[in-house]
C-alpha cells in the first residue's frame, strides 16, 4: 500500500510542475521589409525556472541569427491566503532574412526537467524595402514630407568598380560607399564578403565612423567609404562582384522636450555587380613570359665595373609599374665564369593602392680570377593591358674587369750588388811633426751596438726571404696570413651599417665570416655555409661554436631576404652575437 502511496504521489507531482510550465515564441511582426530585422522571443515561465541556460536556437532557412538577449521577471499572486510565484524568462533573438518571400519560423522543442515542450510555427512574411516607416532626415537637410519618404532614398550603399573589363590578373579598384541622409548611430558589416575568382588585395577599412558631405544625382548626401579593395582577376569570364552589407542603427529625431529619441535598426546592402574577364592570348607569348600583367618598365645597375681579385660587388634588377606584382617571378640571371653569384636578395615594395609598386632582385657577386667579364643583358616580358600585346623589356650588359688582388703575390726581383774593397800599396808620406792620438772605435758602446744590429738582421732577413718564398709559392699559404686583415675590413663595415641600423650589416658580417673561414680552411672563395660548416666538423671544432656559426649564417640569410627586414634592437643583438661568435673562433686551431 505504501509503495502505491509513493508512486501515485510521484505522478501528482509531475504533472502539478507540467502545468506550472508554459513555454511560448512570438514575433514582433509577421510583415517585414528585407532591409528590417526580425525580433523572435522565446517566453519560458513557471514556479521554478531560474537556472535555464539559453536555449539553443536552430538554423532557420533564409534568416541569419545575429545574437539573442535575456531578461526575466517575477510575479506573486495569493490563493486562499498561500502565495504563488511565478517567474519569467524571455530570450530575444535578432534574426535578418536573407530573401523575399513566405517562409515558415518552424516549432522550436525545448527539454526541461524531464518534458519537453514544442512551439507553434510562426509565418513571416519578407518584402523588398522596409516596413517600418521612414524616419524623418537629419537637420541638415531639407526636410521631406511623410508621404513621400523612402527609406531606400535616403539611406543607401553603392558598389563603385574602377572598370567593367578587364584581363586575367589585371587589377580593379572596388570601392564600397554609403550615402545617407539620417543620423547614424551605429554602423557594422553583416559579415565577411568572399571575393571568389579573385586574388583580394585589401586597401581601406574605417576604424570609426566618418562622413563628408557630397552630392549625388543632384541630391545632397552623408558619404562614408566603408571599404576598398584590389581585386586581380583568377580565371576568365563574367564573374560577380559580391554584394556588401551593414547592419546600420538610425537615430530618431526628438519629437518634444521629454523625447531623447530612439534608435532603428536597418540592414542595407549594395547591389551585386558583374564584370567581363577576358583570357590572355596564347598565342606570340614570350618564353620568358611568367604571368606579369600590367604596365612595367625595368632597370639595373651595378655598384662597380672595375675591381680586384676577391672583391665583391652587387647587381641590381628593378622592375616597377602597375599591375599584378606579387604574382609574377623576376628574370633570372645567366652566371659567368669565375664569378661567384650568392643566392639573391629579392624585395618587393607595394604602394598604399596595391596595385603599383616595384619588385627588386639584388646579386651579391664576387670576383674569383682576373680577367674581361660580361654581364648579359637580360629579359623581362609582360603582357600590356592597354595595347592587348605582350612585351620584352631588357636590362643593359656591363663589361667587368678584375685585376690582380690582394691574394695574388707578384714576385720582386732584385739584383744583389758585389761591393769590391780595393786597397793601395803606396802609403801617403806624413810631414806632419804633430803626432795626433786616434780613437779607438772597437772599444766604444757605438761599435759593437753596431754589430749586434748586423748579426739580428742576418736572421732577420733570412726568415723574410723564406716568409716572401713561402707567400709567392703557396696561395693557400697567403690566403691564411692574410684572413685576419680580409675579416677586420668586413667587420668595419659591418660596424659602421649597425651602427645606422642598416640591414645592410648582415651581408657584410655573413661576407666576411665566410671569407675568413674559407681562407682558413683552404676552401675555395664563395663556398656554401655548408661545406664551411663540414669542413670545420671535420677539424674537429667544438659543435656548440659550430652550432652558433650556423645559426649566425641562418640569420643572416633571412635578413636579407625577409621583405619587412629586422628591427633596430634585433640587429644590435645580432652585432654582439657576430663579436662574440669570432672572438670563440678566434681561441680555436685551424
Amino acid at each position: 500500500m505504501k509503495k502505491i502511496f509513493f508512486i501515485s504521489l510521484i505522478i501528482v507531482s509531475q504533472l502539478l510542475l507540467a502545468q506550472t510550465i508554459e513555454v511560448d515564441s512570438y514575433v514582433d511582426k509577421n510583415k517585414i521589409g528585407i532591409s528590417d530585422l526580425l525580433k523572435f522571443t522565446l517566453e519560458i515561465s513557471g514556479e521554478d525556472v531560474g537556472n535555464i541556460s539559453t536555449p539553443g536556437l536552430p538554423e532557420i532557412k533564409n534568416f541569419e541569427n545575429l545574437g539573442s538577449s535575456t531578461s526575466s521577471s517575477s510575479s506573486y499572486s495569493f490563493v486562499n491566503g498561500k502565495m504563488n510565484s511565478k517567474v519569467t524568462k524571455s530570450y530575444k533573438y535578432t534574426l535578418r532574412p536573407l530573401n523575399t518571400g513566405n517562409y515558415l519560423i518552424p516549432p522550436i522543442t525545448i527539454k526541461l526537467k524531464q518534458q519537453t515542450f514544442t512551439t507553434d510555427p510562426v509565418h513571416i512574411t519578407v518584402i523588398k524595402g522596409s516596413t517600418h516607416p521612414a524616419p524623418p532626415t537629419s537637420p541638415n537637410f531639407s526636410r521631406q514630407s511623410n508621404a513621400s519618404v523612402d527609406l531606400s532614398d535616403n539611406l543607401f550603399m553603392i558598389t563603385d568598380i574602377s572598370k567593367t573589363s578587364a584581363y586575367e590578373g589585371e587589377p580593379l579598384i572596388v570601392e564600397y560607399k554609403l550615402y545617407s541622409r539620417y543620423d547614424i548611430a551605429n554602423l557594422a558589416f553583416a559579415g565577411d564578403t568572399n571575393f571568389e575568382g579573385f586574388w583580394k588585395e585589401d586597401i581601406f577599412i574605417p576604424k570609426s565612423i566618418s562622413f563628408k558631405r557630397e552630392t549625388y544625382k543632384g541630391v545632397m548626401y552623408n558619404k562614408m567609404l566603408m571599404r576598398s579593395v584590389a581585386l586581380f582577376p583568377t580565371k576568365s569570364g563574367n564573374i560577380k562582384i559580391p554584394s556588401l552589407e551593414l547592419n546600420v542603427d538610425v537615430r530618431t529625431q526628438s519629437q518634444s522636450f521629454f523625447d531623447f529619441g530612439t534608435t532603428k535598426k536597418y540592414n542595407i546592402k549594395s547591389e551585386p555587380k558583374t564584370v567581363i574577364i577576358h583570357s590572355i592570348p596564347q598565342n606570340d607569348r614570350p618564353a620568358t613570359f611568367s604571368n606579369a600583367v600590367g604596365n612595367f618598365n625595368i632597370s639595373s645597375k651595378i655598384s662597380q665595373t672595375q675591381m680586384k681579385v676577391g672583391d665583391s660587388f652587387t647587381y641590381t634588377i628593378t622592375i616597377n609599374g602597375m599591375g599584378n606584382l606579387k604574382q609574377f617571378d623576376l628574370p633570372i640571371v645567366k652566371e659567368v665564369n669565375n664569378l661567384r653569384f650568392l643566392d639573391p636578395e629579392i624585395s618587393t615594395s607595394i604602394n598604399n593602392n596595391k596595385i603599383s609598386g616595384k619588385k627588386t632582385i639584388k646579386y651579391l657577386i664576387i670576383a674569383q680570377e682576373k680577367g674581361n667579364y660580361t654581364l648579359s643583358s637580360e629579359s623581362f616580358s609582360y603582357f600590356d593591358t592597354s595595347s592587348g600585346k605582350y612585351k620584352i623589356l631588357k636590362t643593359k650588359p656591363y663589361n667587368l674587369k678584375v685585376g690582380e688582388g690582394d691574394l695574388t703575390y707578384v714576385a720582386s726581383s732584385g739584383a744583389q750588388s758585389i761591393v769590391n774593397k780595393e786597397g793601395s800599396d803606396i802609403g801617403f808620406i806624413i810631414t806632419d811633426s804633430l803626432l795626433v792620438s786616434k780613437k779607438v772605435y772597437f772599444n766604444t758602446f757605438r761599435y759593437w751596438f753596431i754589430w749586434l744590429i748586423v748579426l739580428l738582421f742576418i736572421p732577420v732577413s733570412v726568415l723574410y726571404s723564406k716568409e716572401k718564398s713561402k707567400l709567392a709559392g703557396n696561395i693557400d699559404y697567403t690566403r691564411q696570413k692574410k684572413a685576419n686583415r680580409i675579416l677586420k675590413k668586413y667587420m668595419k663595415e659591418a660596424s659602421k651599417f649597425a651602427s645606422n641600423d642598416d640591414q645592410r650589416f648582415y651581408a657584410a658580417a655573413q661576407l666576411g665570416l665566410s671569407s675568413y673561414l674559407a681562407d682558413k680552411l683552404k676552401e675555395p672563395r664563395g663556398s656554401s655555409s655548408d661545406d664551411i660548416l663540414t669542413e670545420l666538423a671535420l677539424k674537429k671544432f667544438p659543435v656548440e661554436l659550430i652550432e652558433k656559426i650556423k645559426k649566425l649564417f641562418e640569420t643572416c640569410d633571412q635578413a636579407r631576404f625577409m621583405p619587412g627586414g629586422f628591427s633596430q634592437e634585433k640587429i644590435e643583438l645580432d652585432f654582439q652575437h657576430v663579436k662574440e661568435t669570432i672572438n670563440d673562433i678566434m681561441k680555436c686551431k685551424f
